[in-house]
């Protein structure tokens, strides 16, 4: 049976780290720690739902069972009341959006006043040599690009106050080439790469990744995080 794109984003996130150990759920979390209520947008199988035993909630346009309860919705038509929820999250789903313009209005219409959302997206911009190998990737095949290089300009223009702005590399091992094949397949399902990779690109990624691929070897994969107040 064909693993799901759910159940890839799940096994990714869940499997990537940061230099202390620490995991890219954990982090897009952390902002809505004193949230009483906390909507995951697009939250396929619920990436985030045991990072909010109890307060969680996740709209999805094709639910599936998963890790906590989950409403059949769009992003651009969330199916809750007005000021529903005080904490909202977009985990690597914000580039893959159409009209934004609508979401943004949604998200303000069932955030509380003072509601926090955290929108998490790749980062494009390269610091090491090693994320410039892999930079090709990011240049086509998003929905909507600009919300990887203006995110910040995105929300402030939907009338959000962006308080934090962060960058932080997470990693997934290589240990040899049939890896780095499965990793350069599994990226654009996870939300982590565009969907849509020219297949020249993605040939040449991942014959570079294969030359590079050995134990102890790592991917590295940087995030951008966003905290933004209503």
């Amino acid at each position: 049976m064909q693993t799901s794109q759910d159940d890839v984003a799940l096994r990714l996130l869940s499997a990537a780290t940061d230099r202390t150990g620490a995991g890219p759920l954990a982090w897009t979390a952390s902002p809505l720690a004193n949230a009483t209520s906390v909507l995951e947008v697009c939250c396929g199988l619920g990436l985030l739902a045991a990072e909010f035993t109890g307060r969680w909630v996740g709209v999805d346009p094709a639910p599936r069972p998963g890790r906590g309860p989950v409403v059949a919705g769009t992003p651009q038509a969330l199916p809750l009341r007005d000021n529903a929820v005080d904490g909202a999250v977009l985990l690597l789903a914000l580039p893959r959006l159409r009209e934004l313009d609508a979401v943004f209005a949604e998200l303000r219409r069932v955030l509380r006043p003072a509601g926090t959302l955290v929108v998490v997206v790749p980062s494009a911009s390269t610091r090491s040599l090693a994320e410039l190998r892999t930079a090709p990737v990011h240049r086509t095949g998003w929905a909507n690009r600009s919300a990887l290089d203006q995110a910040g300009w995105l929300l402030a223009a939907a009338d959000f106050a962006v308080l934090g702005d962060d960058r932080r590399t997470f990693t997934l091992p290589v240990p040899d080439a049939a890896a780095a094949e499965a990793l350069v397949a599994d990226l654009p399902r996870a939300g982590w790469w565009p969907p849509e990779i020219p297949a020249q690109v993605r040939a040449r990624v991942t014959a570079a990744l294969a030359r590079r691929a050995g134990p102890g070897r790592e991917l590295p994969l940087p995030l951008r995080r966003l905290v933004a107040r209503r």
